[in-house]
């Protein structure tokens, strides 16, 4: 895989998730979940996608989000920073330790870290393409409902929802809304 002249070699990534690595120029979809057991590599999976996309499309605004936003710097603003100096690219991006921010100077593309335990921040971002919500059952069905809502506007690029998380409750508001029922709105994958 080359973008912008760089190549990234397909045994970076697991071979379960290579399909849905540029899922979003397939098909119209809302929402990708993705199931999995501890170490089933669904966030690394999640990080390098959006880093691809973040290189290969330009002006996003995409929202990573967890339950406590004092989660966020040690783990998935970690793993994103990891990766882009693991692949030599962080000459290609900057980064905002104390925003939690990550801009791709390439594409005029930004990742932003909240965590939902500050609703006033959340209800005052916009402009946002795609939101990832890590941990998400750490998250209440009222809680997925505003991050959700704020995926809205005239964006030309495709608006996605990401859900990852570990095996749930049968009972748990995730499993009801988005295995319950068929939706073609959603792709599921669950990874072990």
């Amino acid at each position: 895989i080359v973008i912008m002249e760089i190549e990234v070699n397909d045994n970076v990534f697991n071979e379960v998730y290579i399909p849905y690595l540029f899922s979003y120029d397939e098909r119209n979809y809302r929402y990708l979940v993705l199931l999995g057991g501890a170490g089933s590599g669904k966030s690394v999976f999640i990080t390098q996608r959006t880093i691809l996309r973040i290189l290969r499309e330009k002006n996003h605004r995409i929202l990573v989000v967890r339950k406590v936003a004092s989660t966020l710097r040690h783990s998935v603003y970690k793993l994103f920073k990891s990766i882009i100096y693991e692949w030599g690219l962080e000459k290609l991006f900057t980064f905002s330790d104390s925003y939690l921010t990550i801009k791709c100077n390439v594409s005029n593309s930004e990742l932003v870290f909240l965590g939902i335990d500050n609703a006033e921040k959340l209800k005052s971002i916009a402009g946002i393409t795609s939101i990832w919500i890590e941990e998400s059952t750490e998250l209440t069905e009222t809680d997925f409902n505003q991050v959700n809502l704020r995926l809205r506007g005239k964006e030309k690029a495709h608006k996605e929802v990401i859900l990852t998380f570990n095996p749930i409750s049968e009972t748990h508001w995730i499993k009801k809304r988005f295995y319950d029922t068929y939706n073609e709105d959603v792709i599921r994958l669950k990874t072990t």
